[in-house]
């Protein structure tokens, strides 16, 4: 059996898939797993034992409706005779063309109505945790879906992890109690810029002062897109960054070094969980029992206000906030530092 995994990407949407490769790889030892991922996002799947085969193409088809770019890739995928499609997104065109790719057997995620042309469909209505949504699609296959296994899979290679401990030795920071922050993230192509997600910046960098304040060392973690957060928190503090200077695998390795995480609902609190990194993760418009890590190492704050989460299932939400993002706010960095301090002093027991 041939079977491909189609999804156009984000980080942390696709770190959430690897649970299924999983599953389907044990159920189907002898099938032939291939996965068409966009471009932004196919790092992440580099590496991943349970794939035969990973190919990506330029999300720009479809974000900014690219005609010939798409029927081009609907006539290579058509070559390679696939048995079995799994959409891992939910929009119609993503639908309709794995219906054009030619594949038989296509499932995929019914919300209102936008998997008619799937042969199987798995209702959405969200208040559900991504990774089982995603699991239950194997009972397309006719296997019974069981949430147990639910870690999700990054592999790093040594040079990920020599970059990481050469970073460590570095900047000193063996034998210190290290808090990696991500105070950026919940930027992904098509979508934009999502500052809705994300605490604000003065936020951290009253944490920052007061986990300095208290003997933490503190690592910066984000992409080039971060640049303008790490400038502002680095006129009011001294703390390591490695913003701007990693690929993802090696953000990732740095994240697996840290004593423990603290993040936005954003592509690197996915990362870090996925290397089993205990992570404090801050959550305001979107619910956490959507995406939140699964794993017990990890822990969330959420603040709930009448109007959250206002995010809808299309990933929609009012911008900007009539509200001033009274859901982010309510969470004072006290919340956030007591937080740390116990599970760090957990972690000593």
């Amino acid at each position: 059996m041939k079977i491909l995994l189609f999804k156009i990407g984000a980080i942390g949407d696709t770190l959430m898939t690897t649970p299924l490769i999983k599953n389907l790889k044990d159920n189907f030892p002898d099938a032939k797993l291939h996965y068409l991922i966009g471009n932004y996002s196919h790092e992440v799947l580099k590496g991943n034992c349970y794939l035969d085969n990973t190919i990506t193409f330029d999300e720009d088809i479809f974000f900014k409706k690219r005609f010939f770019d798409w029927i081009n890739l609907i006539f290579k995928i058509r070559k390679e005779n696939y048995d079995v499609v799994f959409v891992l997104d939910k929009h119609l065109i993503f639908n309709f063309t794995s219906l054009l790719f030619g594949i038989k057997k296509r499932i995929g995620f019914d919300r209102f109505n936008e998997g008619k042309f799937l042969t199987y469909q798995v209702p959405y209505f969200g208040r559900k945790h991504e990774i089982f949504y995603y699991l239950d699609l194997i009972k397309g296959l006719g296997i019974n879906s069981e949430h147990k296994n639910c870690n999700m899979d990054l592999f790093l290679d040594k040079n990920d992890m020599d970059f990481a401990d050469n970073f460590w030795n570095e900047n000193s920071l063996n034998s210190k109690l290290v808090v990696g922050i991500c105070p950026g993230g919940a930027k992904n192509i098509g979508v934009g810029d999502d500052d809705l997600r994300r605490w604000s910046n003065e936020n951290y960098i009253e944490l920052i002062s007061n986990l300095n304040e208290k003997g933490f060392e503190v690592l910066l973690i984000g992409g080039n897109t971060d640049k303008e957060l790490e400038k502002q928190i680095f006129k009011k503090n001294t703390c390591v960054s490695a913003i701007g200077k990693t690929t993802l695998k090696q953000s990732a390795a740095l994240l697996k070094k840290c004593n423990i995480v603290v993040c936005n609902d954003s592509g690197p609190m996915h990362l870090a969980a996925s290397v089993n990194k205990k992570v404090l993760s801050i959550f305001g418009p979107t619910h956490p029992c959507e995406k939140a890590p699964l794993h017990k190492k990890s822990t969330f704050l959420w603040k709930q206000v009448g109007c959250s989460p206002c995010y809808d299932l299309w990933g929609k939400f009012p911008k900007p906030c009539p509200y001033g993002k009274k859901c982010m706010e309510n969470i004072t960095v006290e919340d956030v530092f007591d937080t740390i301090q116990k599970s760090v002093d957990e972690s000593k027991l």
